[in-house]
């Protein structure tokens, strides 16, 4: 059983133990060759040899881990996915890569954040000089950064992804690995809480939820007060590669040409529900109360004087209006269909039903 209590931010002590029995190792194979008095023969030395080149190997792998957490806790690895690589599933769906967090990344979270091994998540001397150096050859008009900033392998000073938030959250579970993570869709049911920083992911992490949905063939409605034009861009991209592009709506009040419309006061029972329904989203407290009924008042006699003028044997019919009834592009887009049932702001009668009073066409502008 493993001590309950590890130390991943030592140094490598396992390093030197394993040189130590590399070098062993193939001493007793030359020792063996050389045929001193007592010494191990070749039959003994390449046995107890490649033990200890195995055993040696082991440790030196141990501690190559241990390095290669520390670099972590400053560098994170680069994970990107480009949206043909996004998968998905009938029955489960993707949240990205991670691990489950348990006591042991606690406690190498709260060890890497003491003041003795705060260094290692710290960006190097060297780093911070050559940052500090782009910055004044930039004043100077020349332009370092082509070769500062160079992605490949053999430069120590590149810079670091920008992931945001804390790598070390990341990197504590770098000892055992990260693996690609999902969840049943039962548990789409219950709700989801995404906290985090700005440009921290939750956009993204919204963006790989919807495009997996879209894929799947699910009806997805986003709500985004915030307006994220990347967002509503990888969903029409996505509605379009799924070949659901005719079931894509938008609904923006700022873009009325793009987006798709309601009207709240088409369909009613009672003329009076239309003021109603306008003057709710006034304010009915204080002052705002005597304006509020102002307006229900204007607005019902405006509304009771427009379906007078649509109703059956009203003050005017649409027999009498004729050809100049208003164009579908004016305000008055009413559609033409019979007067029965609920009154609706759509509903006008039908050119059958013209009052035998209308004698004359009259002309009015829309």
């Amino acid at each position: 059983m493993p001590y309950p209590l590890e130390n991943l931010v030592r140094p490598p002590y396992r390093i030197y133990a394993a040189t130590a029995n590399s070098c062993l190792a193939v001493g007793t194979l030359v020792v063996s060759y050389w045929r001193i008095p007592f010494g191990p023969t070749p039959d003994l030395a390449w046995p107890l040899s490649t033990g200890l080149l195995a055993w040696s190997a082991y440790r030196a792998w141990l501690d190559w881990r241990l390095v290669r957490y520390k670099r972590g806790l400053r560098k994170l690895p680069a994970f990107m996915l480009g949206m043909d690589q996004i998968p998905h599933s009938t029955k489960a769906y993707y949240v990205g890569r991670g691990f489950e967090w348990d006591a042991r990344h606690v406690q190498r979270l709260h060890m890497a954040r003491e003041p003795k091994y705060i260094h290692l998540s710290r960006p190097s001397r060297l780093y911070e000089a050559v940052r500090t150096l782009e910055l004044r050859a930039e004043n100077a008009g020349c332009d370092i950064r082509p070769y500062t900033e160079s992605k490949s392998w053999w430069n120590p000073v590149k810079p670091l992804p920008q992931v945001g938030g804390d790598p070390l959250l990341h990197a504590v579970g770098l000892w055992e690995g990260e693996k690609d993570v999902w969840f049943d869709l039962y548990s789409r049911v219950g709700h989801v809480l995404v906290l985090g920083t700005t440009r921290v992911g939750k956009t993204r992490f919204l963006e790989l939820q919807v495009t997996q949905d879209i894929r799947r063939g699910d009806t997805v409605i986003v709500f985004d007060p915030k307006g994220d034009a990347d967002l509503l861009k990888r969903m029409y991209a996505e509605a379009k590669r799924a070949g659901r592009l005719d079931q894509f709506y938008v609904f923006h009040l700022g873009f009325p040409e793009l987006s798709a419309r309601y009207n709240p006061v088409s369909d009613f029972s009672r003329v009076t529900e239309i003021a109603t329904r306008i003057t709710n989203q006034l304010p009915q407290e204080g002052e705002g109360a005597n304006f509020a009924q102002f307006v229900w008042g204007f607005v019902n006699s405006m509304s009771r004087a427009m379906v007078n003028v649509l109703e059956c044997g009203g003050i005017l019919a649409p027999g009498v209006l004729g050809e100049h009834w208003p164009k579908p592009s004016t305000p008055w887009n009413f559609a033409p269909r019979a007067c029965t049932g609920p009154w609706s702001m759509a509903n006008v009668c039908p050119s059958s039903a013209r009052s035998p009073h209308a004698t004359r066409k009259t002309s009015v502008s829309p």
